[in-house]
């Protein structure tokens, strides 16, 4: 037979020597609460030697698209097409299709821009940053905002002194 309790503290003891197993479900819950607390999309760049990796995250669904800059560029090369405005307009898509697959959207609007240390052609390194994203009015937080590509600098001596004069800064607003 049980005993009971004879005072205030002899319940409270005999209370909480029972197995609690609605701590379990407390921290089901909280997994599930951290998840529906992230109230905007995310964007990650990353990028390895030749690659880059453009990640998109919602609501603990991940959405991962590489692009691979040494195929891209030799496929421009082959074809003589435009090489930074192509690179420009698949990374655009890339991370249009990042995003739709993990927080579905209708218009994607894009604000970065990009540095070159001289004229576009002969360019040995331009930076990339994104400034804004909005996917129809929601605000994309943007980690690993830039990307620097690198290339040889084969341009002569005089041409390097002088290339603070042929630097380019445009910024790009578009609408996807």
């Amino acid at each position: 037979m049980s005993e009971i309790p004879t005072s205030k503290n002899d319940a409270s003891m005999n209370i909480s020597d029972k197995p609690d197993n609605s701590t379990e479900n407390k921290a089901d819950n909280s997994s599930e609460d951290n998840l529906s607390q992230i109230s905007q999309p995310i964007l990650k760049i990353k990028s390895n030697e030749g690659d880059i990796n453009i990640i998109g995250k919602y609501r603990g669904e991940v959405s991962i698209k590489p692009i691979n800059l040494k195929f891209i560029m030799a496929n421009l090369w082959w074809e003589k097409a435009p090489e930074l405005e192509t690179l420009f307009n698949v990374l655009e898509l890339t991370i249009k299709r990042a995003l739709n697959d993990v927080y579905p959207h209708n218009k994607l609007i894009i604000n970065y821009h990009y540095n070159a240390n001289d004229y576009l052609e002969q360019a040995s390194e331009i930076v990339v940053e994104i400034e804004d994203l909005n996917a129809d009015g929601t605000e994309v937080k943007v980690e690993g905002d830039s990307i620097v590509l690198l290339g040889k600098d084969d341009r002569g001596f005089f041409k390097k002194i002088t290339s603070f004069r042929r630097k380019v800064n445009q910024e790009i607003h578009k609408e996807i």
